[in-house]
């Protein structure tokens, strides 16, 4: 994993540790690094209670403010802030903020401890007293037993506690380390040892739901070193742009997740783990997903159930979402406008995906709307709903020119509006991609809604590409 910066790929994950006995530091100290400071004890070895941690945290405008909301109940911050202030007040609610710090693929143990270390001595000009109260390392590696960088990266891990026995360290690891733990047994118990934390990746992409890595990872962990379970935490894939784990409309992202969390929370093994960890917040939806995320883990972590928080089927509702066809579709061109299908074969530079690696395939057709003097609409009715349940909605669009208007609303069968959202940046997209996506959640008055494309607010001749329109149940409306 990597995190954000100018000119480094950002990431970000959340990881949660609930309430369980203290975490275990046995074993040799290492030797520290010639000419290195003395060992600084620290003020508190003992992460919060629980440990929810929000990995990917910056001083961009904005994320602060949106971190904010989910705070004290994320009660560990992952990132690069130099805000004062802002950790500070995090340890006046009782949380902690970890810096990120990276992992050079062929740094030495002594660059390795002079790279980790920095947080810790760091005061932030003397506004952060003590410095940092812990570190997020960015990534262990596979780096098998016996080779050069397994022996560098273990001995800078004991160096560094050594040094700062008070201090909290955390690690995320490669996927490698749980699938062929026997192999990477080494660093595995070095994390043991020295790390408060592992956050191993378990990135599952809705195409590829392998819930049962879970129980089987964990089964490779213990057999390395059975106390390591209580000390690691599964991280989910979340990101929903350019590295991304939505990417197939047969699936609900969020019934996608449930599942995950149930997985874990009913494996014998992998429900001995304190906590969770996702991957990767300002990739994410940021006006959904976040709190999606806060309410399965206040179903299954704090509440520690193993139901089900939504209906269990991970289905996806909207039976036509890639415009195959115009099945299903109820489309109205205003006046001098036109609403269809269109190949992507035929519209030059068109990618017909929206993430950096072709994954969420739009397939050969979409849907082509022509701005006229009255607005374009396309619309699909979709029934059986539950009112007692919180809905999320989304689609793709892309335009003949950035910063086109583009809007998705949901109307009840009276034609009522019932919730709605829309952007003027059609054709601009994102630093991933150039489409853009309209998302929300919304509540239903009645069993059937209909979802509708439109381009309202657009000048007339403006031409918007739609495509992947998704609707999923998501959780009891109780909750909201």
């Amino acid at each position: 994993m990597v995190n954000r910066h100018w000119l480094i790929w950002p990431m970000l994950a959340v990881a949660l540790i609930v309430a369980g006995s203290s975490l275990c530091h046995d074993g040799a100290p290492g030797v520290a690094e010639a000419g290195a400071a003395r060992p600084r004890s620290g003020a508190n070895r003992v992460p919060p209670r629980p440990f929810i941690c929000m990995y990917g945290h910056s001083d961009d405008a904005g994320v602060t403010a949106a971190f904010w909301k989910l705070i004290p109940r994320f009660s560990v911050i992952e990132g690069t802030s130099s805000d004062a202030k802002f950790i500070v007040a995090l340890r006046g609610k009782g949380c902690i903020y970890a810096a990120h710090v990276t992992n050079p693929v062929n740094g030495t143990a002594a660059e390795l401890v002079s790279l980790w270390r920095k947080p810790f001595e760091n005061t932030l000009t003397g506004q952060l007293p003590g410095g940092y109260d812990a570190i997020a390392i960015d990534e262990l590696r596979a780096n098998p037993d016996g080779s050069v960088q397994s022996a560098r990266v273990c001995q800078a891990l004991e160096d560094l506690r050594k040094l700062y026995p008070g201090k909290q360290i955390y690690a995320a690891a490669t996927w490698q380390l749980g699938r062929e733990a026997s192999k990477y047994s080494r660093q595995l118990r070095a994390v043991y040892r020295h790390v408060d934390m592992l956050m191993l990746e378990v990135y599952l992409r809705e195409t590829r739901r392998a819930y049962g890595y879970f129980a089987a990872w964990a089964d490779q962990l213990k057999a390395v070193e059975p106390g390591l379970l209580k000390k690691t935490v599964y991280g989910l894939g979340i990101a929903q742009r350019g590295y991304l784990y939505d990417d197939s409309t047969d699936v609900g992202f969020f019934g996608h997740l449930d599942q995950q969390f149930r997985s874990i929370r009913t494996d014998a093994d992998a429900s001995k783990m304190p906590g969770i960890m996702f991957w990767v917040y300002y990739r994410s939806e940021t006006g959904v997903t976040p709190g999606h995320l806060a309410r399965l883990v206040d179903h299954y972590f704090l509440e520690r159930k193993t139901d089900y928080l939504g209906d269990g089927k991970a289905g996806q509702l909207v039976g036509n979402p890639l415009f195959t066809t115009l099945a299903g579709w109820k489309c109205q061109a205003g006046e001098g406008g036109s609403v269809e299908q269109f190949d992507y074969a035929a519209i030059t530079g068109l990618q017909n995906d929206h993430d950096d690696h072709g994954w969420s395939a739009h397939g050969k057709h979409g849907l082509k709307m022509v701005r006229g003097s009255s607005p374009n609409t396309a619309s699909f009715e979709v029934g059986r709903l539950d009112p007692r349940m919180i809905y999320t909605v989304s689609a793709w669009v892309h335009s003949d020119k950035p910063g086109r208007h583009a809007g998705l609303r949901v109307k009840g069968p009276d034609g009522r509006l019932i919730a709605e959202e829309e952007t003027g940046r059609a054709g601009r997209g994102t630093q991933w991609n150039e489409w853009t996506r309209l998302v929300f959640d919304f509540q239903p008055s009645q069993s059937t809604i209909h979802i509708e494309l439109h381009d309202t607010k657009t000048r007339q001749g403006a031409v918007l590409f739609w495509d992947f329109v998704e609707l999923e149940t998501v959780y009891p409306a109780a909750r909201r």
